[in-house]
């Protein structure tokens, strides 16, 4: 059965983003990617719309994972984004793009959640590890 994860990042991530969607794809893992990244400030005079957008994308998804790097924990719409998963009793876990000391904060909603180095085969364990535990709570 495939994960779908959707993916929460910012979008001066957008190029390591891509690297781990090709990685995750190319070891044939059963894993689905949900994306909806942010295209307009969180300001915009279509927040609403966004929102939405994002909402219908993380209904269908079974996990958020938060790809993070050292300015995401600042984003209003990365905190939205888990918050809303979370609001709809599904899982988050974070994935940090860097293992060189470079990132000091994670994003708050991530604090009681698994944060994880890039190595996709613990990830995807601990995707699955996750999953699990979401539909035994829901049934």
């Amino acid at each position: 059965m495939a994960i779908r994860a959707f993916l929460s990042f910012v979008q001066e991530d957008l190029n390591l983003v891509n690297l781990f969607r090709g990685q995750a794809k190319n070891e044939r893992l059963d894993l689905e990617f949900a994306d909806y990244s942010i295209k307009e400030p969180f300001d915009s005079r279509n927040v609403d719309y966004i929102a939405r957008g994002i909402t219908e994308q993380i209904k269908y998804s079974t996990i958020t994972i938060c790809l993070y790097g050292p300015s995401t924990y600042t984003s209003k719409w990365i905190d939205w984004e888990l918050n809303k998963t979370l609001e709809m009793g599904k899982p988050i876990m974070g994935v940090y793009l860097y293992n060189d000391g470079r990132i000091k904060y994670h994003p708050a909603p991530l604090k009681d959640w698994p944060k994880l180095p890039w190595d996709i085969k613990n990830i995807v364990q601990t995707m699955e590890q996750l999953a699990i535990r979401y539909r035994k709570g829901r049934t």
